[in-house]
């Protein structure tokens, strides 16, 4: 059976604030299941990916 996922549209501030709480649970890991950690690191990585595209795009418009 596949896992279900969600779909979300996300905004620049909602992305930056989601990217720092996940930021901040790693950095308060309390030793909870490997799991859970290895879907945080996995969202931090595809959040920070988000930000990148954020600052390019803000970036791109600068130069034009």
């Amino acid at each position: 059976m596949e896992e279900p996922l969600v779909t979300l549209k996300l905004n620049e501030r909602c992305t930056r604030a989601m990217y720092d709480a996940v930021e901040y649970a790693l950095n308060k890991w309390a030793g909870e299941t490997d799991l859970d950690q290895e879907q945080l690191i996995a969202l931090k990585y595809q959040l920070q990916a988000c930000v990148f595209e954020f600052n390019f795009d803000v970036h791109s418009d600068e130069l034009e």
